[in-house]
């Protein structure tokens, strides 16, 4: 699916119940996202609906190119305090938006910032209701008009015991960095959210629908079979589609590269704007791992071992020649902390460990072994600096 004519529709109050799902995942991936959606909302406002789907209906190229001139023309007349007009500049910001491909990676992002606010696991109902969610509470979740939803037994929640429903409600279960949870889907297949993860997901499954799903950050899947409805598992711009099987997808915003790993099974993996068709779907067997660029929207695959991307599920953090700067991004999901580095010679040194019920102290202090670096732990904030003389 196109997100420019996904708004489109969004906009003209067109949308499916599988394009809502999208939309919504769409809204929910980053707040660039949503302010570009209520930008785009005043563009109409000011200038009308036709005005906003004649900019949707330009061709990538032309498009690009008015906004380069655009910006060139500003770039000249900066000194004269000329600035674009409303239109225009909410025009551009679309443009670009969408002409480069929404969620383009940011090679100089902070990592910080990727962090969120909350450490409290959460649940979104339909009706944009949110529950808190405790990882040692026996309860029976029911939504407003008292059916039941699902069975929360400690770090698991059941939907396959949820009421019958001939409507298609999804329901979302948030992960903070530091917690990991379990999600067990109407149709029994059985999701393990890491930190810093979401899922969007149909409280049951339809008969005659495709079972569809939205992550962000990283699930491992162990899906129950089903010929006549495929699962699909949506992760910005990449559809994984399977029948049954098992497998890690790892698709945080801030990483550049969405990562399958097959564990048992087989699936395909096809661009989500485009339908599904067998001849074109790419092929992924067990034992292997594909990674689609974001920027490119292009896979790679190679072999791998398994155990080094599933290890999570049993509470372990695996590295494997992994540079330090990327294992910085581990290390503030698995602990919820913020790690900052003044030492930047550290950041391409390659390591590799295994990890389970250490303290981030005693992982810093293992790294030291390596590579003599200082740090300094103020609650959930962390300094790095190179060794004093």
């Amino acid at each position: 699916m196109n997100i420019a004519d996904i708004i489109a529709k969004k906009i003209k109050g067109d949308l499916t119940d599988r394009e809502r799902a999208f939309f919504d995942h769409w809204i929910d991936q980053s707040e660039e996202n949503r302010s570009l959606y209520i930008r785009l909302q005043q563009v109409v406002e000011e200038q009308g609906e036709e005005e906003l789907f004649r900019i949707f209906e330009l061709k990538e190229e032309v498009a690009w190119d008015q906004v380069l001139k655009l910006l060139e023309t500003r770039k000249r007349q900066v000194r004269k305090r000329v600035l674009f007009t409303p239109l225009l500049k909410y025009a551009a910001i679309l443009i670009v938006a969408l002409g480069l491909g929404i969620g383009i990676w940011n090679h100089n992002q902070p990592i910080t910032e990727q962090l969120p606010q909350e450490d409290t696991i959460t649940l979104q109902l339909d009706n944009g209701e949110v529950k808190v969610i405790s990882t040692d509470a026996l309860q029976t979740l029911v939504n407003s008009k008292g059916g039941i939803l699902g069975k929360q037994n400690g770090g698991q929640l059941d939907y396959s015991v949820s009421s019958e429903t001939e409507e298609l409600a999804y329901n979302t279960l948030k992960v903070p960095y530091g917690k990991r949870f379990t999600i067990v889907l109407s149709d029994s297949t059985k999701v393990y959210l890491n930190a810093g993860s979401s899922l969007k997901y149909p409280v049951k499954f339809l008969d005659g629908q495709n079972r569809q799903v939205f992550l962000t950050g990283e699930g491992f899947f162990d899906v129950r079979k089903d010929k006549k409805h495929p699962f699909i598992v949506t992760s910005e711009d990449m559809d994984v589609r399977v029948l049954g099987t098992k497998f890690n997808i790892s698709a945080y915003p801030e990483d550049r590269n969405i990562h399958t790993v097959l564990v048992e099974g087989s699936v395909s993996l096809y661009n989500s704007t485009e339908d599904y068709d067998e001849k074109t779907a790419s092929l992924l067997e067990p034992g292997y791992k594909a990674g689609w660029d974001k920027f490119y929207k292009k896979l790679a695959f190679e072999k791998v071992d398994t155990d080094i991307y599933t290890g999570w599920v049993e509470g372990k953090l695996v590295i494997k020649e992994m540079p330090f700067k990327n294992i910085v991004k581990k290390l503030e999901r698995h602990y919820n902390v913020s790690i900052k580095s003044n030492y930047p010679k550290l950041d391409n040194q390659i390591f590799t460990a295994t990890f389970d019920i250490e303290t981030i102290r005693e992982v810093l202090k293992t790294f030291t072994e390596e590579t003599p670096f200082d740090f300094q732990i103020d609650g959930d904030n962390i300094v790095i600096n190179s060794t004093k003389n």
